[in-house]
């Protein structure tokens, strides 16, 4: 009878054990997935060049800012941009460095610069082609008035108003931000502006003048 007693004993402390065995083999492999998960990789978008504050998203000039690169699972928030064709329309609220990881609240919609527009081109001119310019302190988003000056007489056109820049460049072609001058400009006009702006590039005699 206590032999019988002693073998049910070690068997339920076998049991036990092989529970216990069992429980603890469960929880490590929940750590080791969670610990494994932290290294798991997405792919997400990050901006290849600096996003200047105001520049206009659109299907020509994406992939001039942002491109998909593979990190760390564990490192993508929830808000991580998951389609860069949602961002066409939309502008950064704010300088966005090169190497961000680009995240939906960055961007706003951009004043519907082109949705009020009946048929949108872009446009690009230098400073050394005006006769005056504020390459100094022009900016992505600045709106400019576009003037033109009659050679012989001096007489000024007013050749566009209320003009959207979409970017400024420097003398590399690299997208300016910050401080740093531009030289180089692309700006949102009417196709049927576009004729008379590059007549007026042309003479020689246009200039730009910021609105404040």
């Amino acid at each position: 009878m206590q032999n019988k007693k002693n073998k049910e004993s070690k068997y339920g402390l076998l049991i036990a054990a092989l529970i216990t065995a069992a429980a603890v083999f469960a929880i490590m492999t929940y750590f080791q997935r969670q610990a494994l998960a932290d290294f798991e990789k997405r792919e997400i978008y990050v901006a290849v060049s600096d996003i200047p504050k105001g520049v206009v998203i659109t299907e020509e000039n994406a992939s001039q800012y942002i491109a998909v690169k593979s990190v760390d699972a564990g490192c993508v928030p929830e808000s991580a941009l998951s389609d860069y064709r949602t961002l066409s329309g939309m502008s950064p609220e704010y300088d966005i460095d090169k190497g961000t990881l680009l995240t939906t609240g960055m961007f706003s919609d951009s004043d519907d610069v082109l949705a009020v527009m009946t048929s949108p081109v872009l446009a690009g001119f230098k400073t050394e082609d005006l006769a005056k310019a504020v390459s100094g302190c022009l900016r992505a988003g600045d709106r400019i008035d576009i003037y033109s000056a009659d050679p012989e007489t001096g007489e000024e056109i007013l050749l566009c108003q209320d003009v959207y820049v979409e970017c400024g460049y420097d003398s590399s072609g690299n997208a300016v931000n910050g401080e740093s001058p531009a030289v180089m400009f692309n700006v949102y006009l009417e196709r049927d502006d576009a004729s008379a702006f590059y007549g007026g590039l042309r003479n020689g005699y246009m200039y730009v003048v910021k609105r404040i």
